[in-house]
């Protein structure tokens, strides 16, 4: 199999993480933390849990990188090339951060096993979507109130979402979008 192009969104990228640990450090003085789960370990977790179960984080590179066509196969989906390279690249927890003035959480692939799942949750995302005739999207994040934001398939468009129908644009791209991105300490 031939190595998957980096995109225009890989350099975006990794500016959010960047500035996302940096404004962890000024918070907390480390890493990001999480709840360790001990039947699944992140190749994001750095170090051992403490005695309170909590771990330290960080976005690391994948190697080798995914393609996710297993994501692809069981959800029956064509993914754009930049959301490939972004999770088939990356470890990573979901991220908190705030876009349009608005707090919200990005997705992650934190295992294998979380790749698997994500698998499963788009193939239902898009099925909802098929039988409403709707065009197919991949949730990539969150907002507190039930909206989310999703990627256009294979387009590429960054969009807002509810369970019912789409809200409107948010970026043209995944890189665009990676930038629009205001990281938040937790």
């Amino acid at each position: 199999m031939a190595p998957m192009p980096v995109t225009d969104a890989a350099p975006a990228w990794r500016r959010f993480c960047e500035r996302y640990l940096t404004a962890v450090q000024e918070v907390s003085g480390s890493l990001p933390i999480t709840e360790h789960d001990p039947a699944t370990r992140s190749p994001c977790e750095v170090g051992e849990p403490d005695e309170h179960g909590t771990v330290m984080w960080r976005p690391v590179s994948r190697r080798p990188r995914s393609d996710l066509a297993a994501v692809q196969r069981q959800a029956n989906v064509t993914l754009p090339a930049e959301v490939r390279d972004w999770l088939g690249g990356w470890w990573c927890l979901p991220i908190e951060a705030t876009l349009l003035g608005e707090p919200m959480v990005l997705l992650g692939i934190a295992s294998p096993e979380d790749e698997t799942a994500l698998g499963a949750r788009w193939a239902q995302h898009l099925a909802a979507r098929r039988l409403r005739h709707a065009e197919d999207t991949v949730p990539i994040g969150a907002f507190m109130n039930g909206r989310f934001l999703s990627v256009t398939c294979p387009q590429g468009e960054v969009r807002m979402e509810s369970p019912s129908r789409s809200l409107g644009f948010v970026a043209g791209s995944l890189g665009d979008f990676f930038e629009m991105l205001i990281p938040q300490a937790p």
